[in-house]
């Protein structure tokens, strides 16, 4: 999958796990994104989840029927551009550090 090789190139060194049907990159043991068959799941924290999810491409997690207000999908098509990616990425490790 070419997103989850663009992913690893671009991260910071990562723990790698295979969880939310896709691989998760766990960045300082706490859990940035994950890469899946429907694109980028994106840690966001609660405090930038609303600016986030309006954005184009963007939709709030649901996982068992419930909305995660920390995290969220983003479209493949969102990430074409790896500047776009690079962005996203920051997020989610920017989420996860704060998180610990």
């Amino acid at each position: 999958m070419e997103l989850l090789e663009r992913v690893r190139a671009a991260l910071p060194p990562a723990e790698e796990k295979r969880m939310f049907g896709g691989v998760a990159f766990l960045v300082d043991g706490a859990l940035a994104c994950s890469v899946g068959s429907r694109g980028l799941l994106v840690r966001t924290g609660p405090e930038r989840f609303d600016e986030l999810v309006a954005r184009p491409g963007v939709e709030p997690m649901v996982m068992k029927g419930r909305t995660s207000r920390g995290w969220v999908d983003v479209h493949a098509s969102v990430l074409e551009d790896d500047d776009a990616l690079a962005g996203w990425l920051e997020v989610g490790v920017a989420a996860a550090r704060a998180a610990r």
